[in-house]
């Protein structure tokens, strides 16, 4: 009955730290570089021609990254507690299931997620016409338009496919200064 009881507890804190480490995977450091970044791609996009008052930003997420998503949420209001070029930015946090939360927004921000939630994603971000952005670069191939790459130094990662699949212009000068994703990259 003890070996029983023992495998038991083993199995229980095997899953709760398995459920911990997803939930830690997200760099604070890249999180700051993306609430400084998030409202300068709308702003770098044709997405500014929707802005009526206010950038609105979407950040999509599962059950277990919601700390992480309104940690994100937070920086993005302290980097931008005014809005930027005489724009408030008003954030929206939702999961995955609820896209129609993300109906007024110009950018949707994407934490990792399954495949399905991801293609379901991006289809509803290419019908409504707006702009994604990941945490995860490797999404990037799904069909993402935005990422970070992060290598010596840290850039832009911009699926220049994706942006004409669905439409979406982006500024010359931030072409310029991205890192252009190539099928190849993978």
């Amino acid at each position: 009955m003890l070996v029983k009881s023992v495998k038991f507890f083993l199995l229980l804190a095997l899953f709760f730290n398995t459920t911990m480490v997803s939930a830690t995977d997200y760099d604070e450091d890249v999180l700051e570089i993306f609430s400084k970044l998030l409202p300068r791609f709308v702003i770098m996009s044709d997405q500014k021609f929707k802005i009526k008052d206010q950038i609105n930003i979407c950040v999509l997420h599962e059950d277990i990254e919601k700390g992480t998503a309104s940690s994100l949420i937070d920086k993005i209001i302290r980097n931008y507690p005014r809005g930027i070029k005489n724009y408030n930015v008003k954030l929206t946090q939702t999961d995955f299931t609820n896209l129609s939360t993300c109906n007024n927004s110009e950018l949707l921000f994407l934490f990792n997620s399954s495949e399905k939630n991801i293609n379901e994603t991006l289809l509803y971000a290419k019908k409504q016409k707006k702009l994604t952005v990941s945490y995860d670069a490797s999404l990037l191939t799904n069909g993402v338009e935005v990422s970070l790459f992060l290598g010596r130094k840290i850039l832009p990662y911009i699926n220049v496919s994706a942006l004409k699949q669905n439409s979406i212009m982006v500024d010359p000068i931030l072409l310029r200064i991205s890192k252009i994703y190539m099928q190849t990259d993978k």
